[in-house]
């Protein structure tokens, strides 16, 4: 839904109500809300994925007297970038962290194609980083997957997903990496090396032997 552009977020929380299954989502208009399950795309995905699992079809039900507050967050309009930046997730289940390096406003995941997982690494990724941040029985774990930066299977899958997004976008895309303690002449956490300037207040210093992003 949220690809076909009919919803604004990608619903993050499958909830069970009796004996029926839920999700609460935002669409972008009445008529997205209405004929949803009319989209071609939507009709493909449910045939695919549920048609021999659904008792019923599903139903959209409207919710009264909601109050709605949303960040104010500004997708990119550029029709080209000389670099892209991709991170993983934070704290905000809501952040789409691959970034303009022009604008630097987010590039939304219905831009990207699905089969670039972007979107369940970087959901794999939060729950690392919510992990160290709590400090508890996984948190020394959690802290040594994200700095992996070579062997993790975290930040290889991230790598790969780079590489994808590099060749989808035809521009460079560099890669955030997680660090414990960020501040003032960081250097690249692959290498080692000081970069070069990446034209930008922060991240300041560009990586181009390791296509890493940082400072």
């Amino acid at each position: 839904m949220y690809q076909q552009h009919l919803i604004y977020l990608e619903p993050r929380e499958l909830r069970r109500k009796n004996d029926s299954l839920e999700l609460i989502v935002i669409f972008r208009d009445r008529n997205s809300f209405i004929n949803w399950l009319s989209s071609s795309k939507v009709q493909e995905y449910w045939s695919v994925k549920f048609k021999n699992q659904l008792v019923t079809n599903p139903i959209t039900t409207e919710e009264l007297d909601v109050i709605i507050e949303l960040d104010n967050i500004e997708n990119c309009q550029c029709k080209a970038s000389e670099f892209y930046i991709l991170r993983g997730l934070s704290i905000s289940s809501f952040d789409e962290e691959l970034i303009c390096g022009t604008c630097l406003k987010q590039i939304p995941y219905s831009r990207i194609p699905l089969d670039i997982t972007i979107e369940e690494w970087q959901n794999y990724h939060q729950r690392f980083y919510l992990n160290w941040l709590a400090s508890g029985f996984f948190g020394k774990d959690a802290l040594g997957e994200l700095t992996n930066y070579k062997n993790g299977k975290l930040n290889i899958e991230g790598e790969r997903i780079r590489k994808q997004l590099a060749e989808y976008l035809e521009a460079p895309v560099y890669f955030n990496f997680f660090v414990e303690e960020p501040g003032e002449n960081h250097s690249c956490p692959i290498c080692g090396s000081q970069g070069s300037d990446s034209g930008l207040l922060r991240p300041s210093k560009i990586c181009k032997d390791c296509n890493s992003i940082f400072d």
